[in-house]
């Protein structure tokens, strides 16, 4: 009887236990968010070299950069707000006011 219900148990349980990663997929999941953030520093560091030049490649440089703060502001973007909560004192609407809106920035005024 022990038998029979060992050889079951032994039978049944790696159905019935989660599916373990290999080791070399669990360590390049640990290391992954490592090198994704190297790899964006590197990108910044390469375009701000280039961003220094005149040419095309210092204009496509410069492009790339505004295009990833943008992207790293609305990863990082707050709550939403209305233009009423947002807007300056004298009624003024400008770009300030805009990304207050959008929540990418505090209201400071």
């Amino acid at each position: 009887m022990k038998r029979t219900l060992l050889a079951l148990a032994l039978a049944s349980s790696p159905a019935l236990a989660d599916e373990s990663k290999p080791i070399a997929t669990q360590v390049g999941d640990a290391m992954r968010p490592a090198a994704e953030a190297y790899g964006s520093t590197m990108t910044r560091l390469v375009h701000e070299f280039f961003a220094g030049s005149e040419g095309v490649m210092g204009e496509a440089a410069r492009t790339n950069l505004k295009a990833q703060d943008k992207r790293e502001r609305e990863a990082n973007r707050g709550i939403r707000r209305t233009m009423k909560e947002c807007i300056k004192p004298g009624n003024v609407i400008d770009d300030d006011v805009k990304e207050c809106m959008d929540g990418l920035r505090v209201k400071e005024w």
